[in-house]
C-alpha cells in the first residue's frame, strides 16, 4: 500500500513509516499503528504550537483527528521512546523515517 485518504504511521522498533494521502486537507486524520515492543507517547505540532497529544500502546492503533488552518505542515513528534520527528507531507509517496 502506498497511497491514502489518511496518513498512516507505522512505528517499528528501528523506524518508522509513513503513507501519506495525496489532497491536501486542512481537516485529516492520523493513523498510528505501534508496531514496536514500547508503548508510545508523542505529539503533533504546527508552527510551533502543540495541537495534540496521542498515546499508542505496544500493538495497538489509534486514529487522531488534525485540524491544520496554517501553513506549515504539521510534524509528529515521538515523545517516549524519543524518536526521529516526521514532517506530515501530503502528497509524498511511502516514505521510511529511520531511528536517530
Amino acid at each position: 500500500m502506498s497511497k491514502s485518504e489518511t496518513f498512516i504511521i507505522q512505528i517499528q522498533d528501528r523506524s518508522m513509516n509513513v503513507i501519506s494521502p495525496d489532497q491536501k486537507k486542512s481537516l485529516f486524520s492520523v493513523i498510528i499503528k505501534n508496531e514496536s515492543l514500547s508503548d508510545q507517547v508523542g505529539k503533533f505540532l504546527a508552527e510551533g504550537k502543540i495541537i495534540k497529544y496521542v498515546s499508542v500502546k505496544s500493538g495497538e492503533t489509534e486514529t487522531v483527528e488534525i485540524e491544520n488552518k496554517t501553513k506549515s505542515s504539521v510534524t509528529f513528534i515521538p515523545v517516549s521512546p524519543s524518536f526521529q520527528d516526521v514532517q506530515l507531507i501530503f502528497g509524498k509517496k511511502a516514505y521510511e523515517i529511520p531511528t536517530r
